[in-house]
């Protein structure tokens, strides 16, 4: 058995090029091989369940069958257990397979070809610092009977040395071609193709009330940096455009999980973590200014007409994806979210800490996040939702801090905090759709060249607003009842 330290890039097509074109690969020679590989599983997906891979590659020298396990992705970094064999032909040698490596219970004489990943395979051994890394070119695509993919990525693989170094040869590389951190396998993109997938699910880290601020910060922000890759990803595969909503949401959320645990970084740090996500949103944000009302009209006015929705969606939809485009072959989106996986994973927000600040990252996440709590409540000025639009909408940060809170850690604080989470999510759920509103009461241009039948449908849904804001006003109330009972309760 091996483990299997690797950063995985994709890669867009314009600039495959200009990564052929770099000054580091001339001082190397290439191989290329075109690979096939054909990906099993039992009809009960029993390896899938367990996050497990079982593969056949025909190579130009033979045939090899490789395991491999979940283990941890995040920001692009791969480490999972592997076993692999060379075997004589295209037929699985299970036994060769130690049996820890397996699911309990797998049934191998059930095991079945799902779908095949067939590309053409560039690689370098690059010698970088004092370490080892194999870099590849993977071109092809994934392909079962439900449909394909292309396949076109970089995958650096530490045979010997520094994480650092895999991480500072993928930087230099970043710095001039147009590439993005993937979390997704080319087995896990097989299953989805073949499950029709469009989904962005990530399992929320559990968080034990002994857990270090230290240790809870990781796996939280390593959470976001994977819903982050994910949903970028996701929306290019699907073209669903609520998964570019969730990439924004993610955005803010890392900037709020900083906040909770800057108490153990340095102000150096912090400043570098949120120069990173600031570009970031400030790049992306304007380019979908226009989403939360598509999003309210697509999702929750569904007694209007489809075509409402849908004019909304191609008359703003085309404009925003010209720009999407620009930016997926603009190597600094992808070289400032690398920048943000190397500075978790390679633990950068560790340089310069001062004692009291390893002591706060020491102690248990139940006494570091107090403050965090308290200066999340004092924030939430529930008399803003007794006023105008603007004054609820004013709020809608703080209500979702607080929600994060809520949902990440109502595990460790009991009854109290739990309570607070439903009344929470219908507020943010309403302020939501008030602000899709208030957006589209300001589209005029787009409302006066549509059908009169439908002008008078959209101001017919925006008539609700003074429903919204009756519904918000009673929401906060059961949050001010909620909050003093927090407020009693020991945090």
């Amino acid at each position: 058995m091996a483990q299997e330290i690797e950063l995985k890039l994709t890669i867009s097509e314009q600039s495959i090029d200009d990564f052929l074109a770099l000054e580091l690969l001339s001082a190397y020679s290439a191989e290329t091989a075109f690979l096939e590989n054909t990906y099993f599983d039992t009809p009960a997906r029993q390896l899938t369940q367990v996050g497990s891979a079982l593969r056949i590659r025909k190579t130009p020298q033979g045939y090899l069958q490789t395991l491999k396990t979940r283990g941890l992705n995040s920001g692009g970094l791969h480490q999972r257990d592997e076993w692999e064999y060379g075997i004589t032909s295209n037929t699985l040698e299970m036994a060769l397979f130690p049996e820890q490596g397996l699911p309990v219970g797998l049934q191998a004489e059930q095991l079945e070809p799902l779908f095949s990943t067939n590309f053409t395979r560039t690689s370098w051994q690059i010698t970088y610092n004092l370490s080892k890394i194999e870099l590849v070119l993977d071109l092809g695509q994934v392909a079962c009977q439900a449909g394909s993919d292309a396949i076109s990525e970089l995958e650096l693989e530490l045979k010997d040395g520094q994480l650092s170094d895999l991480f500072a040869l993928a930087l230099e590389i970043s710095a001039r071609v147009a590439v993005m951190p993937s979390d997704i396998s080319k087995a896990e993109r097989g299953h989805r193709i073949c499950n029709g997938f469009t989904d962005n699910h990530v399992e929320l880290p559990d968080i034990v009330p002994q857990q270090s601020m230290e240790s809870a910060f990781c796996a939280l922000f390593g959470y976001e940096m994977e819903r982050l890759q994910r949903s970028w990803q996701v929306f290019w595969s699907s073209q669903q455009w609520r998964h570019l909503q969730e990439f924004v949401v993610t955005l803010g959320n890392m900037h709020t999980e900083i906040e909770w645990f800057q108490g153990m970084m340095p102000k150096t740090q912090i400043d570098y973590a949120h120069d990173q996500l600031k570009w970031i949103s400030a790049t992306v944000t304007p380019i979908l200014s226009w989403w939360p009302a598509c999003f309210a009209l697509s999702q929750d006015a569904e007694d209007e007409p489809k075509s409402v929705a849908i004019s909304l969606q191609q008359s703003k939809a085309k404009k925003a994806l010209k720009a999407l485009r620009l930016l997926q072959n603009n190597p600094e989106l992808g070289s400032r979210i690398l920048c943000l996986t190397a500075w978790l994973h390679g633990q950068q927000w560790r340089v310069g800490q001062l004692a009291e600040q390893v002591r706060f990252g020491e102690q248990p996440v139940t006494d570091g996040l107090d403050y965090s709590f308290d200066k999340a409540l004092n924030e939430l000025r529930t008399d803003c939702f007794s006023g105008s639009t603007s004054n609820a909408l004013s709020q809608s940060p703080a209500v979702h801090r607080l929600l994060m809170l809520c949902q990440y850690f109502d595990r460790l604080y009991g009854k109290e905090l739990g309570d607070l989470r439903a009344p929470l999510q219908a507020l943010e759920d309403n302020l939501s759709r008030l602000s899709a509103i208030d957006v589209v009461t300001q589209l005029k241009g787009w409302l006066n060249d549509l059908p009169f039948e439908q002008q008078a449908s959209i101001h017919s849904w925006t008539r609700s607003q003074t429903v919204l804001l009756r519904d918000i006003k009673q929401l906060a109330n059961k949050l001010i009842s909620g909050r003093e009972a927090l407020g009693e309760s020991p945090i």
